[in-house]
């Protein structure tokens, strides 16, 4: 072999080499995997659900497709009311009764992707477990936001344990207050990540908490403050979330925010 001919293959190796793939090297697309965050309250009748339907449509709004809001109120379930949805043709009731794939449970409503609840179910509900249920639909989406049902019973602690991190909804009045700290020390206890408490209904009332009293009895971040708003009541009754219902409203503009701040959190890791 001459000299002219080795000189060649030994530059055709050199450029093959710098070619090949080594171990660690290349470009790694990580797949998607939602972010399981559940909002809880103790004491029924807070605004859990509501806020649910408004942080699950801001979501949508700056996400698109890849929000997914599940009510996992099995025994109440009344996130499709929030939604104008009275009777959904498909229901969690039905996935989780093994009648359908649990990605067939999946509706759209308003521009939302959703799986809701029947409102008419009266049925037992038994002990599920909810996160092993969810598990095909978290590479679907990166976001999940699950409704749960209010108290600290087993239906509520299948669902904290669903979570990756959880927000809890209180209002500023104090026996409200003392229940949301049952809330906090379930989430503590199987060590899920609380996000903050949000103060729903805050109005300026004399003999209501201020948020820097509900903050030091709690010991949380107050992560937003949404006043009692009319514009709310109305929405719901109309079956539109009130920040598509009533956008410049004082309510949807503090679930904005509330989306804004979640969104950032989640951009961040």
């Amino acid at each position: 072999m001459s000299r002219k001919t080795r000189g060649a293959r030994k530059a055709h190796t050199s450029v093959f080499s710098a070619l090949k793939p080594t171990r660690g090297q290349g470009v790694k697309i990580k797949p998607k995997r939602a972010r399981v965050i559940g909002v809880f309250s103790c004491k029924g009748g807070v605004g859990k659900t509501t806020t649910v339907a408004n942080l699950s449509m801001c979501l949508t709004q700056s996400m698109g497709d890849n929000i997914l809001a599940v009510d996992a109120n099995l025994t109440s379930p009344n996130l499709g009311l929030h939604f104008g949805e009275f009777t959904p043709k498909v229901t969690i009731h039905d996935a989780l009764a093994d009648e359908l794939p649990i990605e067939k449970a999946v509706m759209k409503s308003h521009g939302l992707q959703a799986i809701l609840g029947s409102i008419t179910y009266v049925g037992d509900v038994y002990l599920v477990d909810l996160r092993g249920r969810l598990a095909p639909l978290k590479s679907k989406y990166k976001v999940i936001l699950i409704d749960s049902a209010p108290g600290v019973g087993s239906e509520t602690i299948a669902a904290i344990k669903a979570c990756d991190e959880i927000i809890i909804v209180t209002n500023p009045h104090i026996p409200t207050i003392a229940s949301t700290l049952k809330t906090l020390r379930t989430a503590e206890r199987y060590k899920v990540p609380i996000v903050g408490v949000i103060v729903n209904k805050a109005r300026k009332n004399p003999f209501d908490l201020s948020i820097k009293d509900v903050k030091k009895l709690l010991g949380w971040p107050i992560i937003s403050a949404v006043p009692e708003d009319p514009k709310v009541y109305e929405s719901t009754a109309v079956g539109i979330p009130v920040v598509s219902y009533a956008p410049q409203s004082s309510a949807a503009k503090e679930f904005k925010k509330l989306g804004e701040f979640l969104i950032k959190r989640l951009r961040k890791g």
